[in-house]
Formats: structure tokens, sequence, C-alpha cells
């Protein structure tokens, strides 16, 4: 199993619970090879012993999902002490979730702005959005109202209205994507290099921005389409 430990710069060194040697922070002891805790400081990136870039090889993030389910499955450690057993189900848990975050590139974008400090739940509304967002909401209570009065006239006009406003967001979250993926590359070659604090923090705040105005029109969009 010793080819199974995961040794990186974000990966803090420890010490293995079983045999006291370095674990090296990895999945098993090189020692002992027993499965090891997970660490309370270990992120989803450096539990894939990957760097904390927006680029990912996503076939081999599946590869080593799938190689990693089966070291970690709880099956193999039913006859193993009590640590063992929790540590296995600790690293299957952890697997899933840092799988299902990495794998989507919009989500991973989000968990590593949350690692860096942004939290994406108290953004506010755009201000720019805001007349948009009004409108919307007139057109979705006329399309309400006709529906309450069975009119339908008024709802063929509402819904007609609604679905020209509904395809215009998605060019709007095509667009964002567009501009928010571009900054990947931007922020992975800035690790590991001289680029300063400074321009690293720019690029966060834009990528946080274009997150804010795509989860912001994504809710409009998912208001639009349940009411359609």
């Amino acid at each position: 199993m010793a080819e199974a430990v995961i040794e990186t710069e974000q990966t803090p060194e420890s010490l293995c619970p079983f045999c006291e040697s370095k674990s090296g922070g990895g999945h098993f002891c090189p020692r002992c090879e027993k499965i090891q805790p997970v660490a309370a400081t270990i992120d989803y990136f450096a539990f894939f012993g990957l760097p904390r870039k927006l680029r990912i090889d996503e076939p081999d993030l599946e590869k080593d999902f799938y190689s990693l389910s089966r070291l970690f499955h709880p099956d193999y450690f039913m006859n193993s002490s009590e640590l063992e057993r929790s540590a296995s189900m600790e690293r299957s848990s952890m697997l899933n979730d840092a799988y299902r975050t990495l794998r989507d590139p919009i989500a991973r974008v989000t968990y590593l702005l949350a690692l860096e400090g942004y939290n994406e739940a108290e953004k506010k509304a755009p201000p720019d959005l805001l007349e948009e967002v009004f409108e919307l909401n007139m057109q979705l209570e006329e399309l309400r109202m006709a529906k309450t009065m069975r009119d339908e006239e008024e709802m063929a006009a509402a819904r007609k209205s609604l679905a020209d406003a509904l395809a215009s967001l998605r060019e709007k979250l095509n667009e964002l994507d567009g501009r928010l993926f571009a900054l990947f590359d931007g922020w992975d070659s800035s690790l590991g290099s001289d680029v300063s604090e400074k321009n690293e923090k720019a690029l966060l705040d834009q990528m946080s921005g274009l997150l804010s105005r795509r989860s912001y029109i994504r809710n409009l969009v998912r208001d639009i389409k349940e009411e359609l």
C-alpha cells in the first residue's frame, strides 16, 4: 500500500498513530502501511496530491478516485482496529466530497475561493443587475396573475416574454463562464512564480465577482424555469 501515500507541499508533516514514524501526511503510513486518520488541516486538493490549481486533468482525477475508493473501502477494514475502521470511513467520505467538488470546474473554483477566505454566500446582488431583476420579477408576477385568472392570451404573452428573458440569461451565463475559465490559466501560472500577492488577490477578486454574478443569474434562470 505504500504507493498510495500522497505527500505534497500542502500536506502537513504528521506522525503515524500506530508506529509513530513520520507518515508524510499520506493516506497510508510508508513504514507500517496502515491507513491514516484524516488530518484536520488537509484540503481537497492536497487529498488528491494536487496543487491548488484550477486546471485539472479530469480523466486522471477519475482514475485516482476509483483507485482510492478501492483502497479505502470499509469492507477491507472489518477485522482491523477501531482506529483503522474509523480512518477508512473518514477517508472514504472525504474522497467522495473531494471528487464531487474537484471534478466540476465551478465547484472547484468556488472551493478554492473559500480556501482563500472568500464567502460567496454573503455576496449581495450585483448593482447593475437590480433593474433587470426587478423587471423579471414583474414578468413572473404577471404570469402568475394570468394563471390565476386563467387568461390564456395573457399567459401566452407572459410566457413568450419570459422565454426571451431566459434565452438572454443563458447567453450571459455562457459569456460569464468563458470569462471565468479564462482566468484559470492566469491563476495556475501565478502559483510558484514571482507574481505578487496583490496580483494574485486581483485574480481572486475577479473570479469571485464573476462567480457571484453567475450564481445570481442561475437563480433567476431557475425561477423562470420553475414558473414556465
